[in-house]
């Protein structure tokens, strides 16, 4: 599992072999995660409080060439 970006509370990465729609899971350090869809932005998941998730949404938002790029790289 490549990971793209970490954070001071979770990571965002993309699997091998992963079914589409094409998206990346977040994942924190107490074993919570979602998925976002990189197009939609559609969050699969509950992250409670909702505002834990903010600073991976926002570099999610800012990077969908990049995200959409690896996913193709990562997911054949």
């Amino acid at each position: 599992m490549p990971k793209l970006r970490q954070f001071a509370d979770c990571h965002v990465a993309i699997y091998p072999r992963d079914h589409r729609p094409p998206h990346v899971h977040v994942e924190f350090r107490d074993g919570s995660r979602c998925t976002v869809e990189i197009e939609s932005l559609k969050v699969s998941g509950t992250i409670r409080p909702a505002a834990r998730l903010a600073l991976a949404m926002a570099w999610i938002e800012a990077n969908p060439a990049m995200l959409l790029a690896k996913w193709k790289e990562i997911v054949r």
